[in-house]
């Protein structure tokens, strides 16, 4: 071979090997999502999106971007990666803030660390607007973070935390956006008191929940009172109402039996009167004669001496009591009553007077 022939091959190698680097130098592929900063020489020439692109070379470059990116293993852990890289990812992605201290209303210090979901939607701002893009969004973020917890109390960061999430994205997109930052959402990660202060938080809500349970025991036990109380007063009240419907009722059955009984009293008494009507004997005749002939029946059963007290108006006993016969067939038919003397008084006026002061006619005919 040749001096001139080989000399021809290297340069046609060297000119292929310009040519690739040319190549190499000049096209780029932008996947998707990403984008890269392209500068000539030194100067913001323009963004490359998604695609194939061509550029001048060694006239224009790229611009490397340092970015710390945070990823959670396989353990579960957050784990933060710092790289620079001329690949600009726009996909969302996590920026974990660094546990901080914050002092509440109350006063109570807290370790508070926060995730911050985001994507970069300006890729030129992201890389010219702000030197140190990290510091400027960890020093943001603690501000803003103090000024948020500063102006509650404890127990209200413990119920708000949603709220406060809201809060620090309207914040963050506000000041992030001028930097190329859209925030979606934030998380705050952990938010615990330091060890004497969560001591003494223990301590205190141990006695908060055993004066809340004597309060709750006590609210019981007077409202057990009350419902008893109350219980026994109805009781009372519907003992009492029984009480009186029942001498109510008493009090009805009694006067219906007394009105049932005076009917039928009043029943008797005029059948009585009725049967006794033929003979013209009056009721009051029939119940003397009655007692009379009761008087007669124990006679006979008593032992020793008699006495026998019968009223001096003897005719008019008699008389009630010799109708008796004919009215149950005890006379005989030819039997005639024995004719008596009808006492005389001389003075009409004498049946008013007294027993003592009355003449004793009667007496002086049956001697």
């Amino acid at each position: 071979m040749s001096t001139g022939g080989i000399v021809g091959g290297i340069v046609a190698a060297v000119v292929v090997i310009i040519i690739l680097i040319l190549i190499c130098k000049s096209m780029y592929v932008v996947h998707q999502a990403e984008s890269i900063v392209i500068e000539r020489f030194g100067k913001f020439k323009r963004v490359l999106d998604s695609g194939l692109h061509f550029i001048a070379p060694f006239a224009d470059s790229p611009r490397s971007f340092q970015w710390r990116r945070t990823a959670i293993s396989e353990t579960g852990n957050i784990i933060d990666q710092t790289a620079t890289h001329y690949r600009i990812d726009k996909r969302e992605s996590i920026f974990n803030f660094l546990p901080q201290e914050a002092y509440t209303k109350d006063t109570v210090l807290l370790d508070v660390n926060a995730l911050m979901y985001y994507r970069i939607v300006d890729v030129a701002k992201a890389v010219y607007e702000v030197d140190d893009l990290q510091g400027a969004l960890s020093n943001t973020a603690q501000t803003q973070i103090k000024e948020v917890f500063g102006n509650m109390t404890f127990n209200e960061a413990l119920q708000s935390q949603e709220r406060i999430n809201d809060y620090l994205v309207r914040e963050f997109s506000r000041l992030f956006l001028s930097w190329g930052i859209e925030v979606m959402r934030m998380e705050l990660q952990d938010l615990k008191p330091k060890h004497t202060i969560s001591e003494g938080m223990k301590k205190q809500m141990i006695a908060e929940r055993q004066r809340r349970g004597e309060f709750i025991k006590s609210e019981g036990k007077k409202m057990g009172m009350k419902i008893k109380a109350e219980g026994s007063r109805m009781v009372s009240v519907n003992l009492g109402l029984a009480e009186q419907e029942s001498t109510r009722k008493r009090s009805e059955g009694d006067a219906t039996s007394r009105i049932e009984i005076a009917h039928a009293e009043a029943t008797a008494l005029q059948l009585l009167s009725d049967a006794l009507a033929p003979d013209k004997m009056s009721q009051s005749q029939y119940q003397i004669s009655l007692k009379f002939l009761d008087i007669f029946k124990s006679v006979p059963n008593s032992s020793g001496q008699k006495v026998l007290y019968i009223g001096y108006r003897l005719d008019d006993v008699m008389g009630s009591i010799s109708g008796l016969g004919d009215y149950f067939g005890l006379r005989p038919a030819k039997f005639k009553p024995p004719k008596r003397k009808t006492p005389v008084y001389q003075d009409d006026t004498q049946t008013d007077l007294p027993l003592h002061l009355k003449k004793d006619d009667d007496f002086e005919d049956l001697n």
